[in-house]
């Protein structure tokens, strides 16, 4: 496990013997596609590091319909700091389901949290990877309550290309929180307007600058 695990950007130069330790409480687990890792309101005692693959993480409203937050891919870990910091039991925040086969790290958050208060290098690495969360979220916020349909779907397509394309329209419609129709309304109307070209259902980018300015 150390030489498939010794770059990866979680634990990439830190120093070798920490390495060894974080790895000692540590197992590699795999998931299929559409398998949770956890529900809302379970309580784990590990954080989780996706090796490959991505997860979705999703609430259910009071009328049982799914409401999409955000997804998480290859290189991210899956945690919530402030409970890390409190607690060895960790509540989670929402549920969190599989969108492909995937590879996951689960690290003991008891142990984890133990080592992360003697060693430096490792509180930093971690509070980088909550910046990085925290910059999603804000990306999140500014997708969901300030971008009108149009918006979301230029940031999407500007930022996301990759998963735009290989995504079906129904499931990216569920990410941005709107309907199918709408979603082809507005394809076709980035289409008229000369901003992206649709071939063989796929999406490019025929002016960056113009479809920036649609979402700034």
């Amino acid at each position: 496990m150390l030489e498939e695990l010794q770059d990866s950007p979680l634990l990439k130069s830190l120093p070798q013997e920490l390495i060894e330790e974080i790895l000692s409480f540590c197992k590699i687990k795999r998931f299929v596609k559409d398998e949770v890792l956890f529900y809302e309101n379970d309580e784990v005692k590990n954080i989780y590091y996706i090796l490959q693959g991505s997860v979705k993480f999703y609430k259910v409203d009071r009328f049982d319909n799914e409401i999409f937050l955000y997804k998480l891919s290859k290189n991210s870990l899956i945690f919530d700091l402030s409970k890390l910091c409190e607690e060895y039991i960790l509540q989670c925040f929402a549920n969190a389901e599989f969108l492909e086969d995937s590879k996951i790290l689960a690290i003991e958050a008891k142990k984890f949290k133990a080592l992360m208060k003697t060693n430096q290098n490792l509180m930093r690495r971690i509070m980088k990877e909550s910046f990085l969360m925290i910059q999603q979220m804000q990306c999140i916020i500014s997708r969901d309550i300030v971008f009108d349909g149009t918006a979301k779907v230029a940031h999407m397509i500007d930022n996301d290309l990759k998963d735009f394309n290989s995504l079906k329209k129904h499931e990216i419609a569920y990410m941005l929180h709107m309907q199918p129709e709408t979603l082809s309304r507005i394809l076709k109307k980035l289409t008229r307007i000369g901003v992206i070209v649709m071939q063989n259902n796929q999406v490019f980018i025929q002016k960056p600058e113009e479809l920036r300015e649609i979402y700034n």
